[in-house]
């Protein structure tokens, strides 16, 4: 039997969001009101990533809540007819206690070429951060603008504070590229919310891990027992012997997304849903992921299932 898991075989669902904001920075609510909104919604760990300056504590920490340390960091690019913007959210890494202190600033400096953006991420990961490539349709980026870009383990696909501020949330078209070049990149859908409009909890991941704690979760992170979400539940998704099988809450429609051939689609009829549907791949994709939309086009999206050794660029 040749069986792909999407998920770890066992451990709890949890849910979070890894990127917020705060008064901080530029939030308008401070992290007592933050953490107690989140954990009142049912949020199971929370990432304060304020601008520039980095968040590490437990105070709000407790059985069934944690926060995760993080920063959002940044570096812009100016041109006569455009801005093009790089922001990366770095979360702690599993195992790492030191690094950042709370509150430390981090300044990335000016723009002196894309190696400026590189160093941004680099100087993450040194400080023991796994590093998120962030709103690449809010940041005015074109796919050649950070092609080239590496040591990010996930891009957000979906970020609802960008979506409701000026529709600029969804991403999903970059994801494809890189995936289709080779990259192994995860997904994840954030609110990165300011509080100054409604744009909280609308974009989460849900991840299965063995215990609610920063290395638990962080473990399942890298190894990409999670999806994306904006509404949808994935509740199992694997590939055993040539198909693909995929079970969620009630929705309208899941897309099997491949490279190469063409994937699939699977529609529950007018204003019908389905929970589930399988897809039996023609043996030549790199890799399949699921899209699972609801009747009010929310979505959730799987990581993909690599099935080729197609080379790794983390």
């Amino acid at each position: 039997m040749n069986q792909h898991n999407g998920f770890i075989a066992n451990g709890n669902w949890y849910k979070g969001n890894i990127h917020c904001h705060t008064a901080n920075s530029d939030g308008a609510l401070s992290q007592e009101e933050v953490a107690r909104l989140y954990k009142k919604e049912g949020y199971h760990f929370l990432a304060f990533t304020d601008h520039n300056r980095f968040t590490v504590t437990d105070a709000y920490n407790d059985d069934n809540f944690i926060v995760i340390p993080g920063i959002e960091v940044n570096i812009e690019k100016y041109e006569p007819d455009r801005i093009s913007i790089y922001h990366c959210v770095g979360i702690q890494e599993k195992g790492v206690t030191g690094g950042f202190d709370d509150g430390e600033p981090f300044q990335a400096g000016e723009w002196e070429g894309m190696e400026s953006a590189q160093n941004m991420i680099r100087r993450l990961k040194e400080k023991g951060m796994k590093a998120v490539f962030c709103h690449p349709n809010w940041s005015r980026l074109e796919l050649d603008d950070f092609i080239d870009l590496k040591d990010y383990f996930a891009l957000e696909v979906y970020n609802y504070g960008c979506a409701v501020e000026s529709h600029t949330g969804l991403s999903v078209d970059y994801w494809d590229s890189l995936l289709r070049r080779g990259r192994r990149i995860w997904a994840v859908a954030t609110d990165d919310c300011h509080h100054h409009i409604d744009d909280r909890f609308g974009g989460w991941i849900m991840v299965k891990a063995p215990e609610l704690t920063k290395d638990a979760i962080m473990e399942s992170l890298e190894q990409g027992s999670f999806y994306a979400s904006s509404g949808p539940k994935i509740y199992d998704y694997r590939v055993k012997d040539g198909t693909v099988f995929i079970e969620c809450s009630p929705v309208r429609a899941i897309h099997f997304v491949t490279y190469e051939n063409w994937g699939h689609s699977t529609f529950a009829g007018r204003n019908g849903t389905i929970t589930s549907a399988e897809y039996h791949l023609k043996g030549t994709e790199k890799y399949v992921r699921v899209e699972c939309e609801d009747l009010s086009g929310r979505t959730a999206w799987s990581n993909p299932i690599f099935l080729s050794s197609a080379p790794s660029s983390r």
